[in-house]
């Protein structure tokens, strides 16, 4: 049994190796859309692979560069957090513009370097002397560093995903096509190194190195190459809005201090009651104002001003109202409840339970009953 895991243990470790170079390959293979990103996606990749590959070898085919960079701790470790934070970015619209400060999101890669190899410098002896009194001071140090810049980067990606959530809300009016359950699952990877990286603090602490931490943490490396490896390939490419490719069309419109116009506000409730564009279930914020005469500014700010709501609700009140029509109609009694959220604008019974029980207080079933008796 010993021998199946330890045999099962090597398949994980260097199946992660060679997986992390054969997903970087189709990463940026020429059919893949979503270049920017996948390039941050691809170094993130490698540098877990090199990082297991050092842990592995190191002492091995590694010696001379284990003793001299990694005389504090492993720099790759500091560069996982960025470049995830980075390719969290790019898929959510917000591109990464590179500038002077850039380089400060990977400043503790290069001090740990440069404090490594400056170790180096001390006289013959001073060394050895110098990491046998204080290495375990030195040890709790870069794990504190570790931990303290991932717990930093994982607080801002659960903020972009709260912000790119509110965007699709003010700019679809279904999201089954532009579901953003991927980045919660980028974060559970994030957090789960995080959770690694903080045992090692505490056995650094508590216990002596022990190679299985070690050990386990190539495990955890390789895990994730399969994981975002995988789910970056698969990832479809993000929503747009049409016509628009830059940052400032996924920024949040601040409403207006003062009601907009009556006359404005009447001009959208005749054209949603007459047109009823809301039965489009691929009705955008853009594709509405088009048909309105205005801008998406525009119309986004009287959505949420005058009309109290997001343009998801704003849309999705009307569909449910229309669903409420349709169950009087003769023309569709025979219809069951899926069939009538698609014909009012739905795309999945699914949401169109949640937001009809969120509006009325009961499910579609319970209303319809209530309707019969």
């Amino acid at each position: 049994m010993k021998t199946f895991f330890s045999l099962l243990f090597q398949v994980l470790i260097y199946g992660g190796i060679i997986q992390s170079v054969f997903i970087v390959l189709l990463l940026n293979n020429k059919g893949v859309r979503k270049g920017r990103a996948n390039i941050f996606l691809s170094v993130l990749l490698l540098a877990l692979a090199f990082s297991i590959s050092h842990i592995l070898f190191a002492g091995v085919v590694l010696d001379h560069l284990s003793a001299r960079v990694y005389s504090i701790g492993d720099p790759t470790f500091y560069l996982i957090a960025p470049l995830l934070w980075f390719y969290a970015c790019e898929l959510t619209g917000l591109r990464i513009r590179f500038s002077w400060t850039s380089p400060f999101h990977f400043a503790p890669f290069f001090i740990i370097i440069f404090l490594s190899l400056s170790l180096h410098e001390l006289p013959d002896g001073h060394l050895s002397q110098f990491l046998a009194g204080n290495h375990r001071l030195v040890t709790i140090f870069f794990w504190i560093t570790v931990v303290t810049q991932f717990s930093w980067y994982l607080a801002l990606v659960r903020k972009r995903w709260l912000a790119y959530q509110q965007f699709m809300e003010q700019e679809v009016s279904n999201t089954e096509n532009v579901s953003i359950s991927w980045l919660r699952f980028f974060m559970a990877v994030f957090l789960a190194i995080n959770l690694l990286f903080l045992f090692s603090l505490f056995a650094a602490i508590h216990f002596q190195p022990n190679v299985w931490l070690q050990k386990a943490t190539a495990l955890t490396f390789s895990l994730s190459i399969f994981a975002l490896g995988y789910k970056g390939i698969l990832q479809k490419e993000i929503f747009q809005p049409e016509g628009r490719t830059d940052d400032k069309s996924r920024t949040i419109i601040p409403p207006a201090k003062e009601k907009p116009d009556q006359a404005l506000i009447d001009q959208v409730t005749t054209y949603m009651e007459e047109q009823k564009p809301y039965l489009d279930p691929e009705l955008t914020l853009t594709s509405l104002a088009k048909g309105l005469n205005m801008t998406r500014s525009q119309l986004s700010q009287l959505i949420n001003v005058g009309f109290g709501d997001n343009f998801y609700d704003f849309v999705n009140k009307y569909r449910v109202e229309q669903v409420k029509r349709l169950m009087t109609d003769p023309h569709v009694k025979n219809f069951n409840m899926l069939g009538i959220a698609l014909e009012a604008g739905f795309k999945s019974k699914s949401t169109f339970n949640l937001i009809f029980k969120r509006f009325t207080g009961l499910t579609p079933t319970e209303y319809r009953k209530n309707l019969l008796d």
